[in-house]
């Protein structure tokens, strides 16, 4: 099992620690709802080091890496960087990630912590001998600073660029006199960035960020808050919302499917159920009180069943809360029964996300 390089310090800030993706991580340091409330009014700092970073280089890398990601990487400029999935023959999602141009054919990729060897394998495969694929995930550490207050907490300590970066955009500099690559993105539905850092500056960054913190009320946060925090702004996660059997139509992803820049693996079957159409679609449910879904709990409607795929009770809303499969013909506002423990919960439907930072 594998432990991150700041272990030690999450020990010592009273972290429960346990097993997720092959690594034993923070779950909460004491209360996942205070954190939660800490990313949404704050600034909240999470340990993602389990996540992969990759570095593709090489003649050739543009052209190979656009036949396998549906996004269209040739609109990037340097330090631009979009999200993008990356399909299998038959259209399913093999991982989705988010990938930055540092250089003419040259980029930087975060892929998720569960498929970092099958995405590493994958791409590998489909990469000519010009190009090389680098995993410097062992020698770095990534922290997440996440928040309304996230600019001024990194502008404080160091990285005043973070101010002047656009989203989905990456910039260099130093975060308590340490060099990282900050990137403008974020699992939480929040403003923030992600910080990459040598291994042996981990715990200066983590230890300065929550000192100079204090004034902005920022908190350490586990992966419970993540999770809670993600679903509450629809943001999928590999393995229930996205599979290899779930295609980007049904997941709701086309805004970051490109069918005009050319051929890339699972083009066709992407296009032929867009034009097709749905049998199923991923859509939220607002639940009556606060009894919360659990993925696989089934639901029911007027157009037939289906599953939810993630559901937690949710902080911000006040509520029960989920993502669910349901047949094609379900739309928003249309009431549901999620059967929980056996006993059927009323839900009405709502697009997604159920939480955006911009009507809060």
């Amino acid at each position: 099992m594998k432990t991150p390089v700041l272990n030690e310090v999450h020990k010592r800030s009273g972290a429960k620690i346990a097993e997720f993706a092959g690594w034993m991580l923070p779950i909460d340091y004491g209360s996942a709802i205070k954190e939660i409330n800490a990313v949404r009014t704050a600034v909240g700092l999470f340990d993602v080091s389990h996540m992969g970073r990759l570095f593709v280089k090489g003649p050739g890398a543009l052209e190979a890496l656009q036949k396998l990601l549906t996004n269209d990487l040739s609109k990037l400029v340097d330090g631009g960087g979009q999200y993008t999935l990356m399909c299998n023959p038959s259209g399913g999602v093999i991982d989705d990630l988010i990938i930055f141009r540092r250089g003419e054919d040259d980029f930087y990729v975060v892929v998720n912590a569960s498929n970092l060897e099958k995405d590493k394998e994958w791409i590998i495969k489909h990469l000519p001998e010009s190009v090389i694929l680098t995993d410097k995930s062992p020698e770095t550490a990534l922290i997440a600073v996440q928040g309304p207050a996230a600019i001024d907490l990194l502008v404080k300590t160091g990285l005043t660029a973070a101010s002047e970066t656009k989203r989905f955009h990456m910039v260099t500099g130093q975060v308590a006199g340490r060099d990282v690559l900050a990137t403008r993105t974020g699992y939480t539905g929040e403003n923030g960035f992600e910080i990459a850092c040598k291994n042996e500056d981990a715990e200066a960054i983590w230890t300065t960020l929550i000192s100079e913190g204090e004034e902005f009320g920022v908190a350490p946060c586990g992966l419970a808050a993540r999770d809670v925090l993600r679903t509450e702004a629809c943001l999928p996660l590999y393995g229930h919302e996205i599979d290899d059997t779930i295609t980007p139509v049904e997941a709701g992803l086309m805004r970051w499917v490109n069918l005009d820049k050319g051929e890339f693996i699972g083009r066709e079957p992407i296009a032929k159920m867009l034009n097709e159409g749905l049998k199923r679609k991923l859509i939220g449910i607002i639940m009556e009180g606060r009894v919360p879904p659990r993925a696989e709990d089934k639901v029911v409607s007027s157009a037939g069943e289906g599953v939810v795929t993630s559901g937690t009770f949710s902080p911000t809303l006040g509520c029960g809360i989920a993502m669910a499969y349901l047949p094609a013909g379900v739309e928003e506002g249309q009431k549901v029964d999620v059967i929980i423990h056996g006993k059927p919960r009323p839900g009405t439907l709502k697009n997604v996300p159920l939480y955006s930072r911009k009507k809060k």
